[in-house]
């Protein structure tokens, strides 16, 4: 998982297969209009420049809880899942899991890799749920 999307991997039979991608609704950034070079509105004013910063940090952390919870709705009650990917998003989306009461009884595991191609993805979940056994 990363910002731009998720892919849901299931292992079943020691096979490893794509079950869903989820695209993200995170906007990387948006300009607004009147929305100057160094991300302020209106270019310079008398009184100095306003950047909207609150108005873009909401509108992330909107996005982000809706993707968010797109991804625990798709998460099984019980049994095990690996989150990958780079960054901290996963860790973010961890700590959304782990305080889920509903999700308590599912098994977490993380492992931070770099940007994957789908194969790579599929023999690394198989890799490790062949390893558990």
């Amino acid at each position: 998982m990363d910002q731009s999307h998720a892919i849901f991997v299931s292992c079943q039979n020691n096979e490893a297969y794509v079950m869903e991608e989820i695209e993200s609704p995170l906007e990387s950034h948006v300009r607004f209009p009147g929305e100057g070079s160094d991300m302020t509105r209106f270019g310079t004013a008398l009184g100095g420049t306003s950047n909207n910063e609150n108005k873009k940090n909401n509108t992330y952390t909107n996005q982000l809880k809706k993707y968010f919870n797109q991804l625990k709705k798709k998460i099984p009650a019980k049994g095990e899942v690996l989150l990958v990917g780079p960054g901290v998003l996963k860790n973010q989306f961890f700590k959304q899991v782990s305080e889920n009461k509903n999700l308590s009884s599912v098994k977490i595991h993380m492992k931070d890799v770099d940007k994957m191609t789908i194969n790579q993805l599929c023999a690394m979940v198989r890799e490790h749920y062949h390893s558990k056994k």
